[in-house]
């Protein structure tokens, strides 16, 4: 009688047998009905980003070369033409024509998170997809406060494991990532508004000296946020990669 088998377990309640290879809603290794993978927006961005880090740093250092050019012009050392040429960094329009792109996708990528976690039935959720577009253009858009907010708030509910129909998420840790990215995306630029000001004031002239005055005069502080903008970027990256594995987890995308 020691050899015999274990009897087989006992079929549900209605005597219906799942099909063979059947599993659960929501469970490993199955995605629910109306949720949206976001591995393939997420990778998209995640090269974006790997491209825009090396990018800044180097435009950091030829923004502050350019400096000393000005400064030479200021003292007379070269000429305006040696001065306008070495003011042409393609770099830095390389670096620019990034943030279309990344601002795309980001928008993409967030609204799909935010609709996912209405599909797997997480309550009590204050930001709804359409926050993630228009997040970017509510005052006071300039500090980025609405996408920071949902971003904790994404965070919070990819918890792989919360409930659904359970708001206990709310009270979870949130990474010190998001935190992060919105003092450097957020409040550190706000510094480079003195420099840009004075920047742009001069451009709108045909007066190069004070143009050159300016840029010199701000070199530490341009130079200051070329580096915060590299590290905003490796900041952003990490968030990337680490929100969408705990989205992902959350949701059953493999």
């Amino acid at each position: 009688m020691s050899d015999m088998p274990p009897p087989p377990p006992p079929p549900p309640p209605g005597g219906l047998t799942p099909p063979p290879g059947y599993v659960a809603y929501g469970g490993p290794g199955t995605m629910g009905s109306g949720v949206q993978k976001i591995a393939g927006v997420a990778k998209a961005l995640g090269t974006l980003m790997t491209i825009q880090i090396p990018l800044s740093l180097i435009s950091a250092l030829l923004g502050w070369q350019m400096a000393g050019k000005a400064a030479d012009f200021v003292a007379g050392r070269i000429s305006e033409d040696d001065f306008t040429s070495s003011s042409r960094n393609l770099l830095t329009t390389l670096t620019s024509l990034l943030f279309l792109p990344i601002a795309v996708l980001t928008i993409i990528w967030m609204q799909r998170m935010a609709a996912n976690l209405k599909a797997i039935g997480r309550v009590g959720l204050r930001w709804s997809p359409n926050w993630a577009i228009f997040g970017w253009f509510v005052p006071p858009c300039i500090i980025y406060a609405i996408p920071w907010l949902m971003f904790t708030e994404l965070w919070r509910a990819s918890d792989p494991g919360a409930m659904a129909g359970d708001d206990s998420w709310k009270r979870g840790p949130v990474s010190p990532l998001v935190h992060v990215w919105w003092v450097l995306y957020g409040l550190a630029p706000l510094l480079g508004f003195v420099s840009a000001a004075s920047l742009f004031a001069q451009i709108g002239t045909s007066d190069m000296l004070d143009y050159a005055e300016q840029l010199e005069k701000y070199k530490w502080m341009n130079l200051g946020l070329g580096l915060v903008s590299a590290g905003a970027a490796v900041v952003y990256l990490l968030l990337v990669r680490q929100l969408s594995a705990r989205h992902m987890a959350a949701t059953n995308e493999s």
